[in-house]
């Protein structure tokens, strides 16, 4: 048995079939109805997953879905209204808030997003919307705005479509290089805005150039608002959607990767491109120096902007790193049952207490102690009641020693122990007071070796050593010096 497919698939599938039978249709009021209808559908469609996926922040998908509304309006106006010749018609208004609508949409959504912190990829955007804002001016918005024969009204109705477009461009702009998570209703939802900015601004130069694409250029321009409409929905309709409007955790904040920079890169070099073009094109003569410099002073503060945040980001980042190295260093040398120094922290402190004492003829003491019948206790009691000797005892001797004293886990149950300006005789008394206050019951036999001034650090531990094999050949439960004899 075939499983159904989820909703959005099906929406997208049969959107898309549609989308293939517009081709077919004739140019006259039915055709008009179902273009209108697919818009309508899309915009029931955000309705359906609004309503099911119940985003956070599901203003933004109002007025996005009312936009897209407007949008119909309009079309529906334009083609059943009556032709003028007035500077302002009346599809411009609902166009033209159906532009702001969406932005604002656009807006809320980013918001959440990127929760008022994504400052970079913002810059980012603006980047990319300053140098097409360029473009804009030069070869759409100028030539309106000197055409006297359009009247101020009509002059401002030319300029205002390019100009929401730049606006809704630098939305969109925002939206793909913002972090976040990129799934399938994401890349849906801007597959819309992409292919609707596509379209306004292929209309846009064609009329600007005069440029008639035919009825079958017309017709794919078409499909491609049609596809918009039909991606929207399903995107809508995706679980995933739900997802677009959360803010990015850490762990998904992207790094400036190659194609984002190589990006950027384009877009700043558009405003030179565009300054050698009008200079070979004319003589030497650029006939929009002015607007080339703004565009080229705007991209360039935009890029000293990212650069400033780049820099911080890494300092930021290798402050971290710089704690992150400091933990892992103290970390490699603690044991992580006991919290003492390890055996790699003692293989360090040695040395570097030999060179003290050298250097101050003072005396130093090192000592090995071993739990006695560790083994033992654990077979009888368990390991988890041998962790719990191990750590109760390092606690109870650490208290008992100096602050100048080093006492490490050397292996299993075996300990060390510096004890810097210490005699024999005081390091005997002292590992005496320590016997006493070993917990569970348990004793300890310990070795202990007085620095001769000469010996190095292995040599000076083996001696210790060896007298604590005496301390354990003499019966355990005692400290033995390496020149004094065995102490009950």
């Amino acid at each position: 048995m075939l499983k159904r497919p989820p909703a959005w698939v099906g929406f997208l599938i049969f959107g898309m079939l549609f989308v293939a039978v517009y081709l077919r249709l004739p140019d006259n009021v039915w055709g008009m109805l179902a273009w209108d209808g697919v818009a309508v559908a899309g915009a029931a469609a955000i309705v359906v997953g609004i309503r099911r996926n119940r985003p956070g922040g599901a203003a933004a998908w109002w007025l996005l879905m009312a936009g897209q509304l407007a949008n119909v309006a309009g079309d529906v106006i334009y083609f059943f209204g009556p032709e003028s010749d007035d500077p302002v018609h009346p599809y411009d208004v609902p166009y033209l808030l159906g532009y702001v609508v969406q932005v604002a949409g656009l807006l809320i959504l980013l918001r959440r997003r990127s929760a008022g912190r994504d400052w970079a990829t913002l810059v980012d955007s603006l980047i990319i919307t300053s140098a097409f804002a360029l473009l804009s001016w030069v070869f759409l918005m100028k030539p309106v705005a000197e055409d006297a024969s359009l009247g101020l009204v009509g002059q401002i109705m030319a300029v205002s479509y390019p100009a929401l477009d730049l606006l809704l461009l630098a939305m969109v702009a925002w939206l793909l290089t913002a972090d976040g998570s990129r799934n399938v209703a994401f890349f849906l939802v801007a597959a819309n805005m992409v292919v609707f900015l596509v379209g306004d601004y292929f209309w846009s130069f064609a009329n600007q150039t005069h440029y008639d694409p035919g009825t079958l250029g017309g017709r794919l321009i078409d499909c491609a608002y049609l596809t918009g409409y039909v991606a929207f929905g399903a995107g809508a309709l995706h679980p995933g959607m739900v997802e677009i409007g959360r803010p990015a955790g850490s762990e998904r904040v992207r790094p400036m990767t190659l194609r984002r920079l190589l990006l950027l890169t384009a877009a700043a070099l558009i405003a030179p491109a565009l300054l050698a073009w009008q200079a070979y094109h004319d003589g030497g003569r650029v006939l929009d120096a002015y607007a080339i410099v703004a565009g080229s002073v705007t991209v360039f503060l935009l890029v000293i902007a990212r650069m400033t945040m780049l820099v911080r980001q890494v300092q930021a980042q290798a402050v971290v790193l710089e704690k992150h190295a400091d933990l892992f260093r103290e970390a490699a040398q603690l044991d992580p049952l006991t919290n003492l120094p390890n055996r790699r922290a003692w293989n360090a402190a040695l040395p570097s207490a030999l060179q003290y004492a050298a250097r101050h003829g003072a005396p130093l003491a090192l000592a090995v102690l071993d739990l006695d019948h560790f083994k033992a206790f654990n077979d009888t009691h368990g390991h988890q009641a041998g962790d719990r000797l191990l750590t109760a005892a390092s606690a109870a001797w650490s208290a008992n020693l100096r602050s100048v004293d080093v006492l490490a886990r050397y292996g299993g149950e075996e300990f060390a122990v510096l004890l810097p300006g210490a005699t024999t005789a005081e390091v005997t008394g002292l590992f005496e007071r320590l016997r006493a206050v070993t917990p569970m019951g348990c004793t300890f036999s310990a070795g202990v070796a007085t620095w001769d001034g000469v010996e190095s650090g292995d040599e000076l531990l083996a001696r210790a050593d060896r007298a604590l094999y005496r301390a354990k050949d003499a019966g355990r439960d005692r400290v033995v010096s390496d020149d004094v004899l065995p102490a009950a």
